[in-house]
């Protein structure tokens, strides 16, 4: 056995005192070992101006450390486990903790004032985001100030007035003797109010694998071992480091372990979780605890949302919002498909839905999905549409992600059984006609019997009957409903795809509305409306009245091209599907930052596209350049859009060509420029090479340099598919916009006409075998809705 032992350690006073803890238990239990204690200073001792996690977490304590273990220059180092990293250098590792001190953290102030009754503005010093996030939760009026330096200089900064009150761990305090100090005030907060650090009030011995073995296995303390070992698989499951806003604290009660954690993946909101399980003093078993509770807790959470009647109009912000920030999205074919649109580039798209009885997913299937999604923590959009609670099993949906434990939230839709007769022209309640309105579901589940719909008060009723998903069961609703009293001229309607391009209406009454929606070329999914309020709809028709009414429009470009288009064309009563097949994504390379550097170099820019001047007017500001840095220098720009995008930064363009291309730019702005002239052309990664070759040509010194490239957006194929088979035109505005198309189409019929927005595009639709119907003349967002309305006229 070594006779020897050097213990390495911080020169601070209480890591000083905790190594002396150690080297005095050594000697307890092996009289003959002589220990020697080896003090370091360490980065995290010295810069103390900074939090922790400016420069590189509480990691800087132990690295000095470690490098003199591995080198040999030390047997064994002592650290507070609370501030060890989560992984070790190789051939290191924690061999042996001590019994677990107080482990509560602790407000001491020179008043005396709970946390709680702190007055407002009062500064509480920590360097903590854990410990700050539960202190703003017992007194969300207290201002945090970074508080760092060892436990005397925390005090005196607190005895000086540089602070309010502090918070510091108990067993620090009572190690170094200051928990009775008579100048300060000692609060203890239970971990119920402020749960400690993973690890907290253990002393850990790191050591090299395989050495001081014996020695090691008669320091160490089993309970604390298997508390450890529990609360660190814990922070690193949820992949946290010592310095996470994260908090775990385990006891051991005989065999049973319990735990209590909490993590802010967000840093703002602390999400609490429990459990326990028999683990006795197996530090393997503690661990599957810890790692079963980071699971938990980092389970993401499931919205169930409606997305109205299929009008994107009739979007609710709230859906607009989740479905931007979900991780997944699990939609249905009643869905608003431009919603797609709103997800995040990475979001992962699953079709869920019933199209003509087909389910793509049963609705089970659905279910389960929706729980393993959020079980491997992501946050799920489940987009259904109308109302998740009105006849769309949200309910179920509900019942089920209860029962697995998953967190959810019902977003409310706007609802098809009022909002598409009311874009037929008919109030479901009137003053002279109705004074209630009744929603019955028309396609009951098949475990129920026939009759289970109570028809008898049905027709008793003097309020509106809307009969939703009924179409194929009308001939039995209209039967059952004369045959117990209702009259049979009572008005009625049937209502497909209500507020959408392709609502169709039919009006009769219950005698003769089967025929009559049979004549009208009625399809699912449509409503069914009995009531004398059916009778309004010739007087009240109001929808549908301008020139592109009734066409459906499937916009491929980018997003923000596509919502140009959209605002356009539906200023003509276009129903529009901004479907972007192609995105841009950034290029922020060395290139651009030499070029942004040196702008001076250049007396003209030019952006060829909107995104060219978004992404680097928003680099500018990142390099902490604003326009001043543009002064004296020129721009040019193609298309009326890309122009408003400059005088949206505040900028006008200089030369924007007649004609809106890059061969109209070459031929009418190149012969302007001098020889002494320097053009910084900014643009997509894929840009031709007119503009290159007309300068070179010239004799024009220039820099090209690729802002962004053009992604194709593969998520949408299946998608783009079934939609094709539902709109009536379809624009393509670039040539990447017409081979993701081709790509995507290739084999299926469709007979929608597309649109090009110029000759360019044309060429390149042409190339990948599309048939064309047209091209706009003007070649931006105005000249598509005039080859429609040329269509249409």
């Amino acid at each position: 056995m070594q006779s020897n032992i050097r213990i390495g350690t911080r020169k601070s006073k209480l890591a000083l005192v905790q190594t002396e803890t150690v080297k005095q238990k050594i000697e307890e239990l092996f009289p003959e070992i002589q220990v020697e204690l080896v003090t370091f200073s360490t980065k995290g001792d010295e810069q103390l101006d900074r939090s922790l996690t400016s420069f590189g977490g509480k990691g800087v304590f132990t690295k000095e450390l470690e490098e003199a273990l591995l080198s040999g220059e030390i047997d064994l180092a002592v650290h507070s486990a609370k501030d060890m990293p989560m992984e070790f250098p190789e051939g290191l590792h924690i061999g042996a903790v001590l019994p677990r001190a107080a482990v509560e953290d602790v407000i001491v102030t020179r008043e005396g004032t709970p946390l709680a009754e702190l007055a407002p503005g009062s500064v509480v010093g920590t360097s903590s985001l854990r410990r700050e996030l539960q202190i703003r939760r017992r007194n969300p009026l207290v201002k945090i100030k970074m508080l760092r330096g060892n436990v005397q200089t925390r005090l005196r900064k607190l005895s000086e007035g540089q602070y309010d009150a502090i918070v510091l761990a108990a067993a620090g305090l009572k190690r170094l003797g200051l928990d009775q100090d008579s100048s300060f005030h000692y609060e203890y907060l239970a971990p119920e109010q402020c749960l400690p650090a993973a690890g907290q009030a253990i002393l850990a011995v790191e050591s090299r694998e395989g050495h001081l073995t014996e020695i090691l296995e008669k320091l160490n303390d089993p309970c604390a071992a298997v508390m450890l070992s529990a609360e660190r698989a814990f922070l690193t499951e949820i992949d946290g480091s010592c310095n996470a806003p994260a908090a775990a604290l385990s006891r051991l009660d005989g065999d049973f372990l319990r735990m209590d954690a909490m993590f802010a993946s967000d840093g703002i909101h602390m999400k609490k979780v429990s459990g326990e399980g028999v683990t006795g003093l197996d530090t393997g078993k503690a661990a599957e605890l810890g790692t079963a509770l980071a699971k938990k807790i980092r389970m993401g959470k499931v919205w169930l949302v409606g997305a109205g009647p299929g009008n994107k109009d009739l979007i609710t912000q709230k859906c607009l919002s989740c479905v931007r920030a979900a991780d997944v999205i699990v939609y249905d074919s009643l869905a608003t498909d431009s919603l797609l649109n709103e997800a995040r580039p990475e979001a992962e798209l699953i079709y869920a839905g019933k199209r003509s009885s087909h389910h793509h997913l049963k609705q089970e299937e659905t279910n389960a999905l929706l729980i393993r999604l959020a079980k491997e923590g992501k946050n799920v959009v489940r987009l259904k549409g109308g109302d998740p609670f009105i006849f769309g099993r949200g309910g179920e949906e509900a019942e089920e992600l209860l029962a697995a434990e998953v967190p959810f939230e019902i977003v409310c839709g706007v609802s098809s059984c009022y909002s598409a007769p009311a874009y037929a022209g008919i109030p479901v309640t009137h003053r002279d006609h109705a004074s209630s309105f009744h929603v019955i579901t028309g396609h009951e589940g098949s475990h129920k019997t026939s009759n289970v719909l109570d028809y008898a008060t049905l027709a008793r009723e003097e309020g509106t009957l809307i009969f939703l998903m009924g179409l194929k069961n009308l001939p039995n609703i209209v039967k059952n409903l004369i045959e117990n009293g209702k009259d049979g001229g009572t008005p009625a309607a049937v209502i497909q795809e209500g507020t959408t391009a392709r609502q169709k209406v039919a009006v009769g009454t219950i005698e003769t509305i089967v025929e009559d929606a049979k004549e009208a070329g009625i399809q699912t999914p449509a409503i069914t409306l009995v009531g004398d309020v059916a009778s309004l709809r010739e007087r009240i028709d109001w929808f549908g009245k301008m020139p592109l009414s009734g066409k459906r429009v499937l916009l491929t470009a980018t997003p923000k091209m596509a919502q140009e288009q959209a605002e356009v064309l539906e200023a003509e009563g276009a129903e529009t599907v901004s479907f972007s097949l192609i995105y841009t994504q950034p290029l922020l390379s060395e290139e651009i930052a030499r070029a942004v550097e040196h702008l001076s170099d250049y007396s003209w820019l030019v952006f060829t596209s909107s995104n060219g001047v978004d992404i680097f007017f928003d680099y500018l500001l990142e390099c902490g350049k604003d326009l001043r840095s543009l002064a004296g220098i020129k721009i040019a720009v193609i298309g009326e859009g890309t122009k408003r995008a400059l005088a949206a930064r505040g900028l006008q363009a200089d030369f924007v060509p007649g004609s809106f291309s890059s061969k109209a730019l070459a031929k009418e702005w190149i012969p302007t420029l001098a020889k002494t002239d320097r053009v910084l052309l900014l643009r997509a990664e894929e840009a031709s090479q007119e503009l290159n070759l007309a300068l070179e040509a010239a004799g024009i010194s220039y820099t090209a340099d690729a802002l962004y490239c053009t992604a194709v957006d593969t998520r949408k194929e299946e998608e783009l598919r079934r939609l094709l088979q539902d709109v009536d035109y379809v624009t393509l505005c670039s040539a990447s916009a017409a081979r993701a198309f081709a790509s995507m189409t290739q084999g299926l019929e469709y007979h929608a006409q597309v649109v090009c927005i110029g000759p360019v595009t044309e060429k390149a639709a042409r190339a990948e075998g599309i048939p064309v119907g047209q091209s706009a003349v003007v070649y931006d967002a105005a000249g598509i809705r005039d080859v429609l309305l040329y269509e249409v006229r």
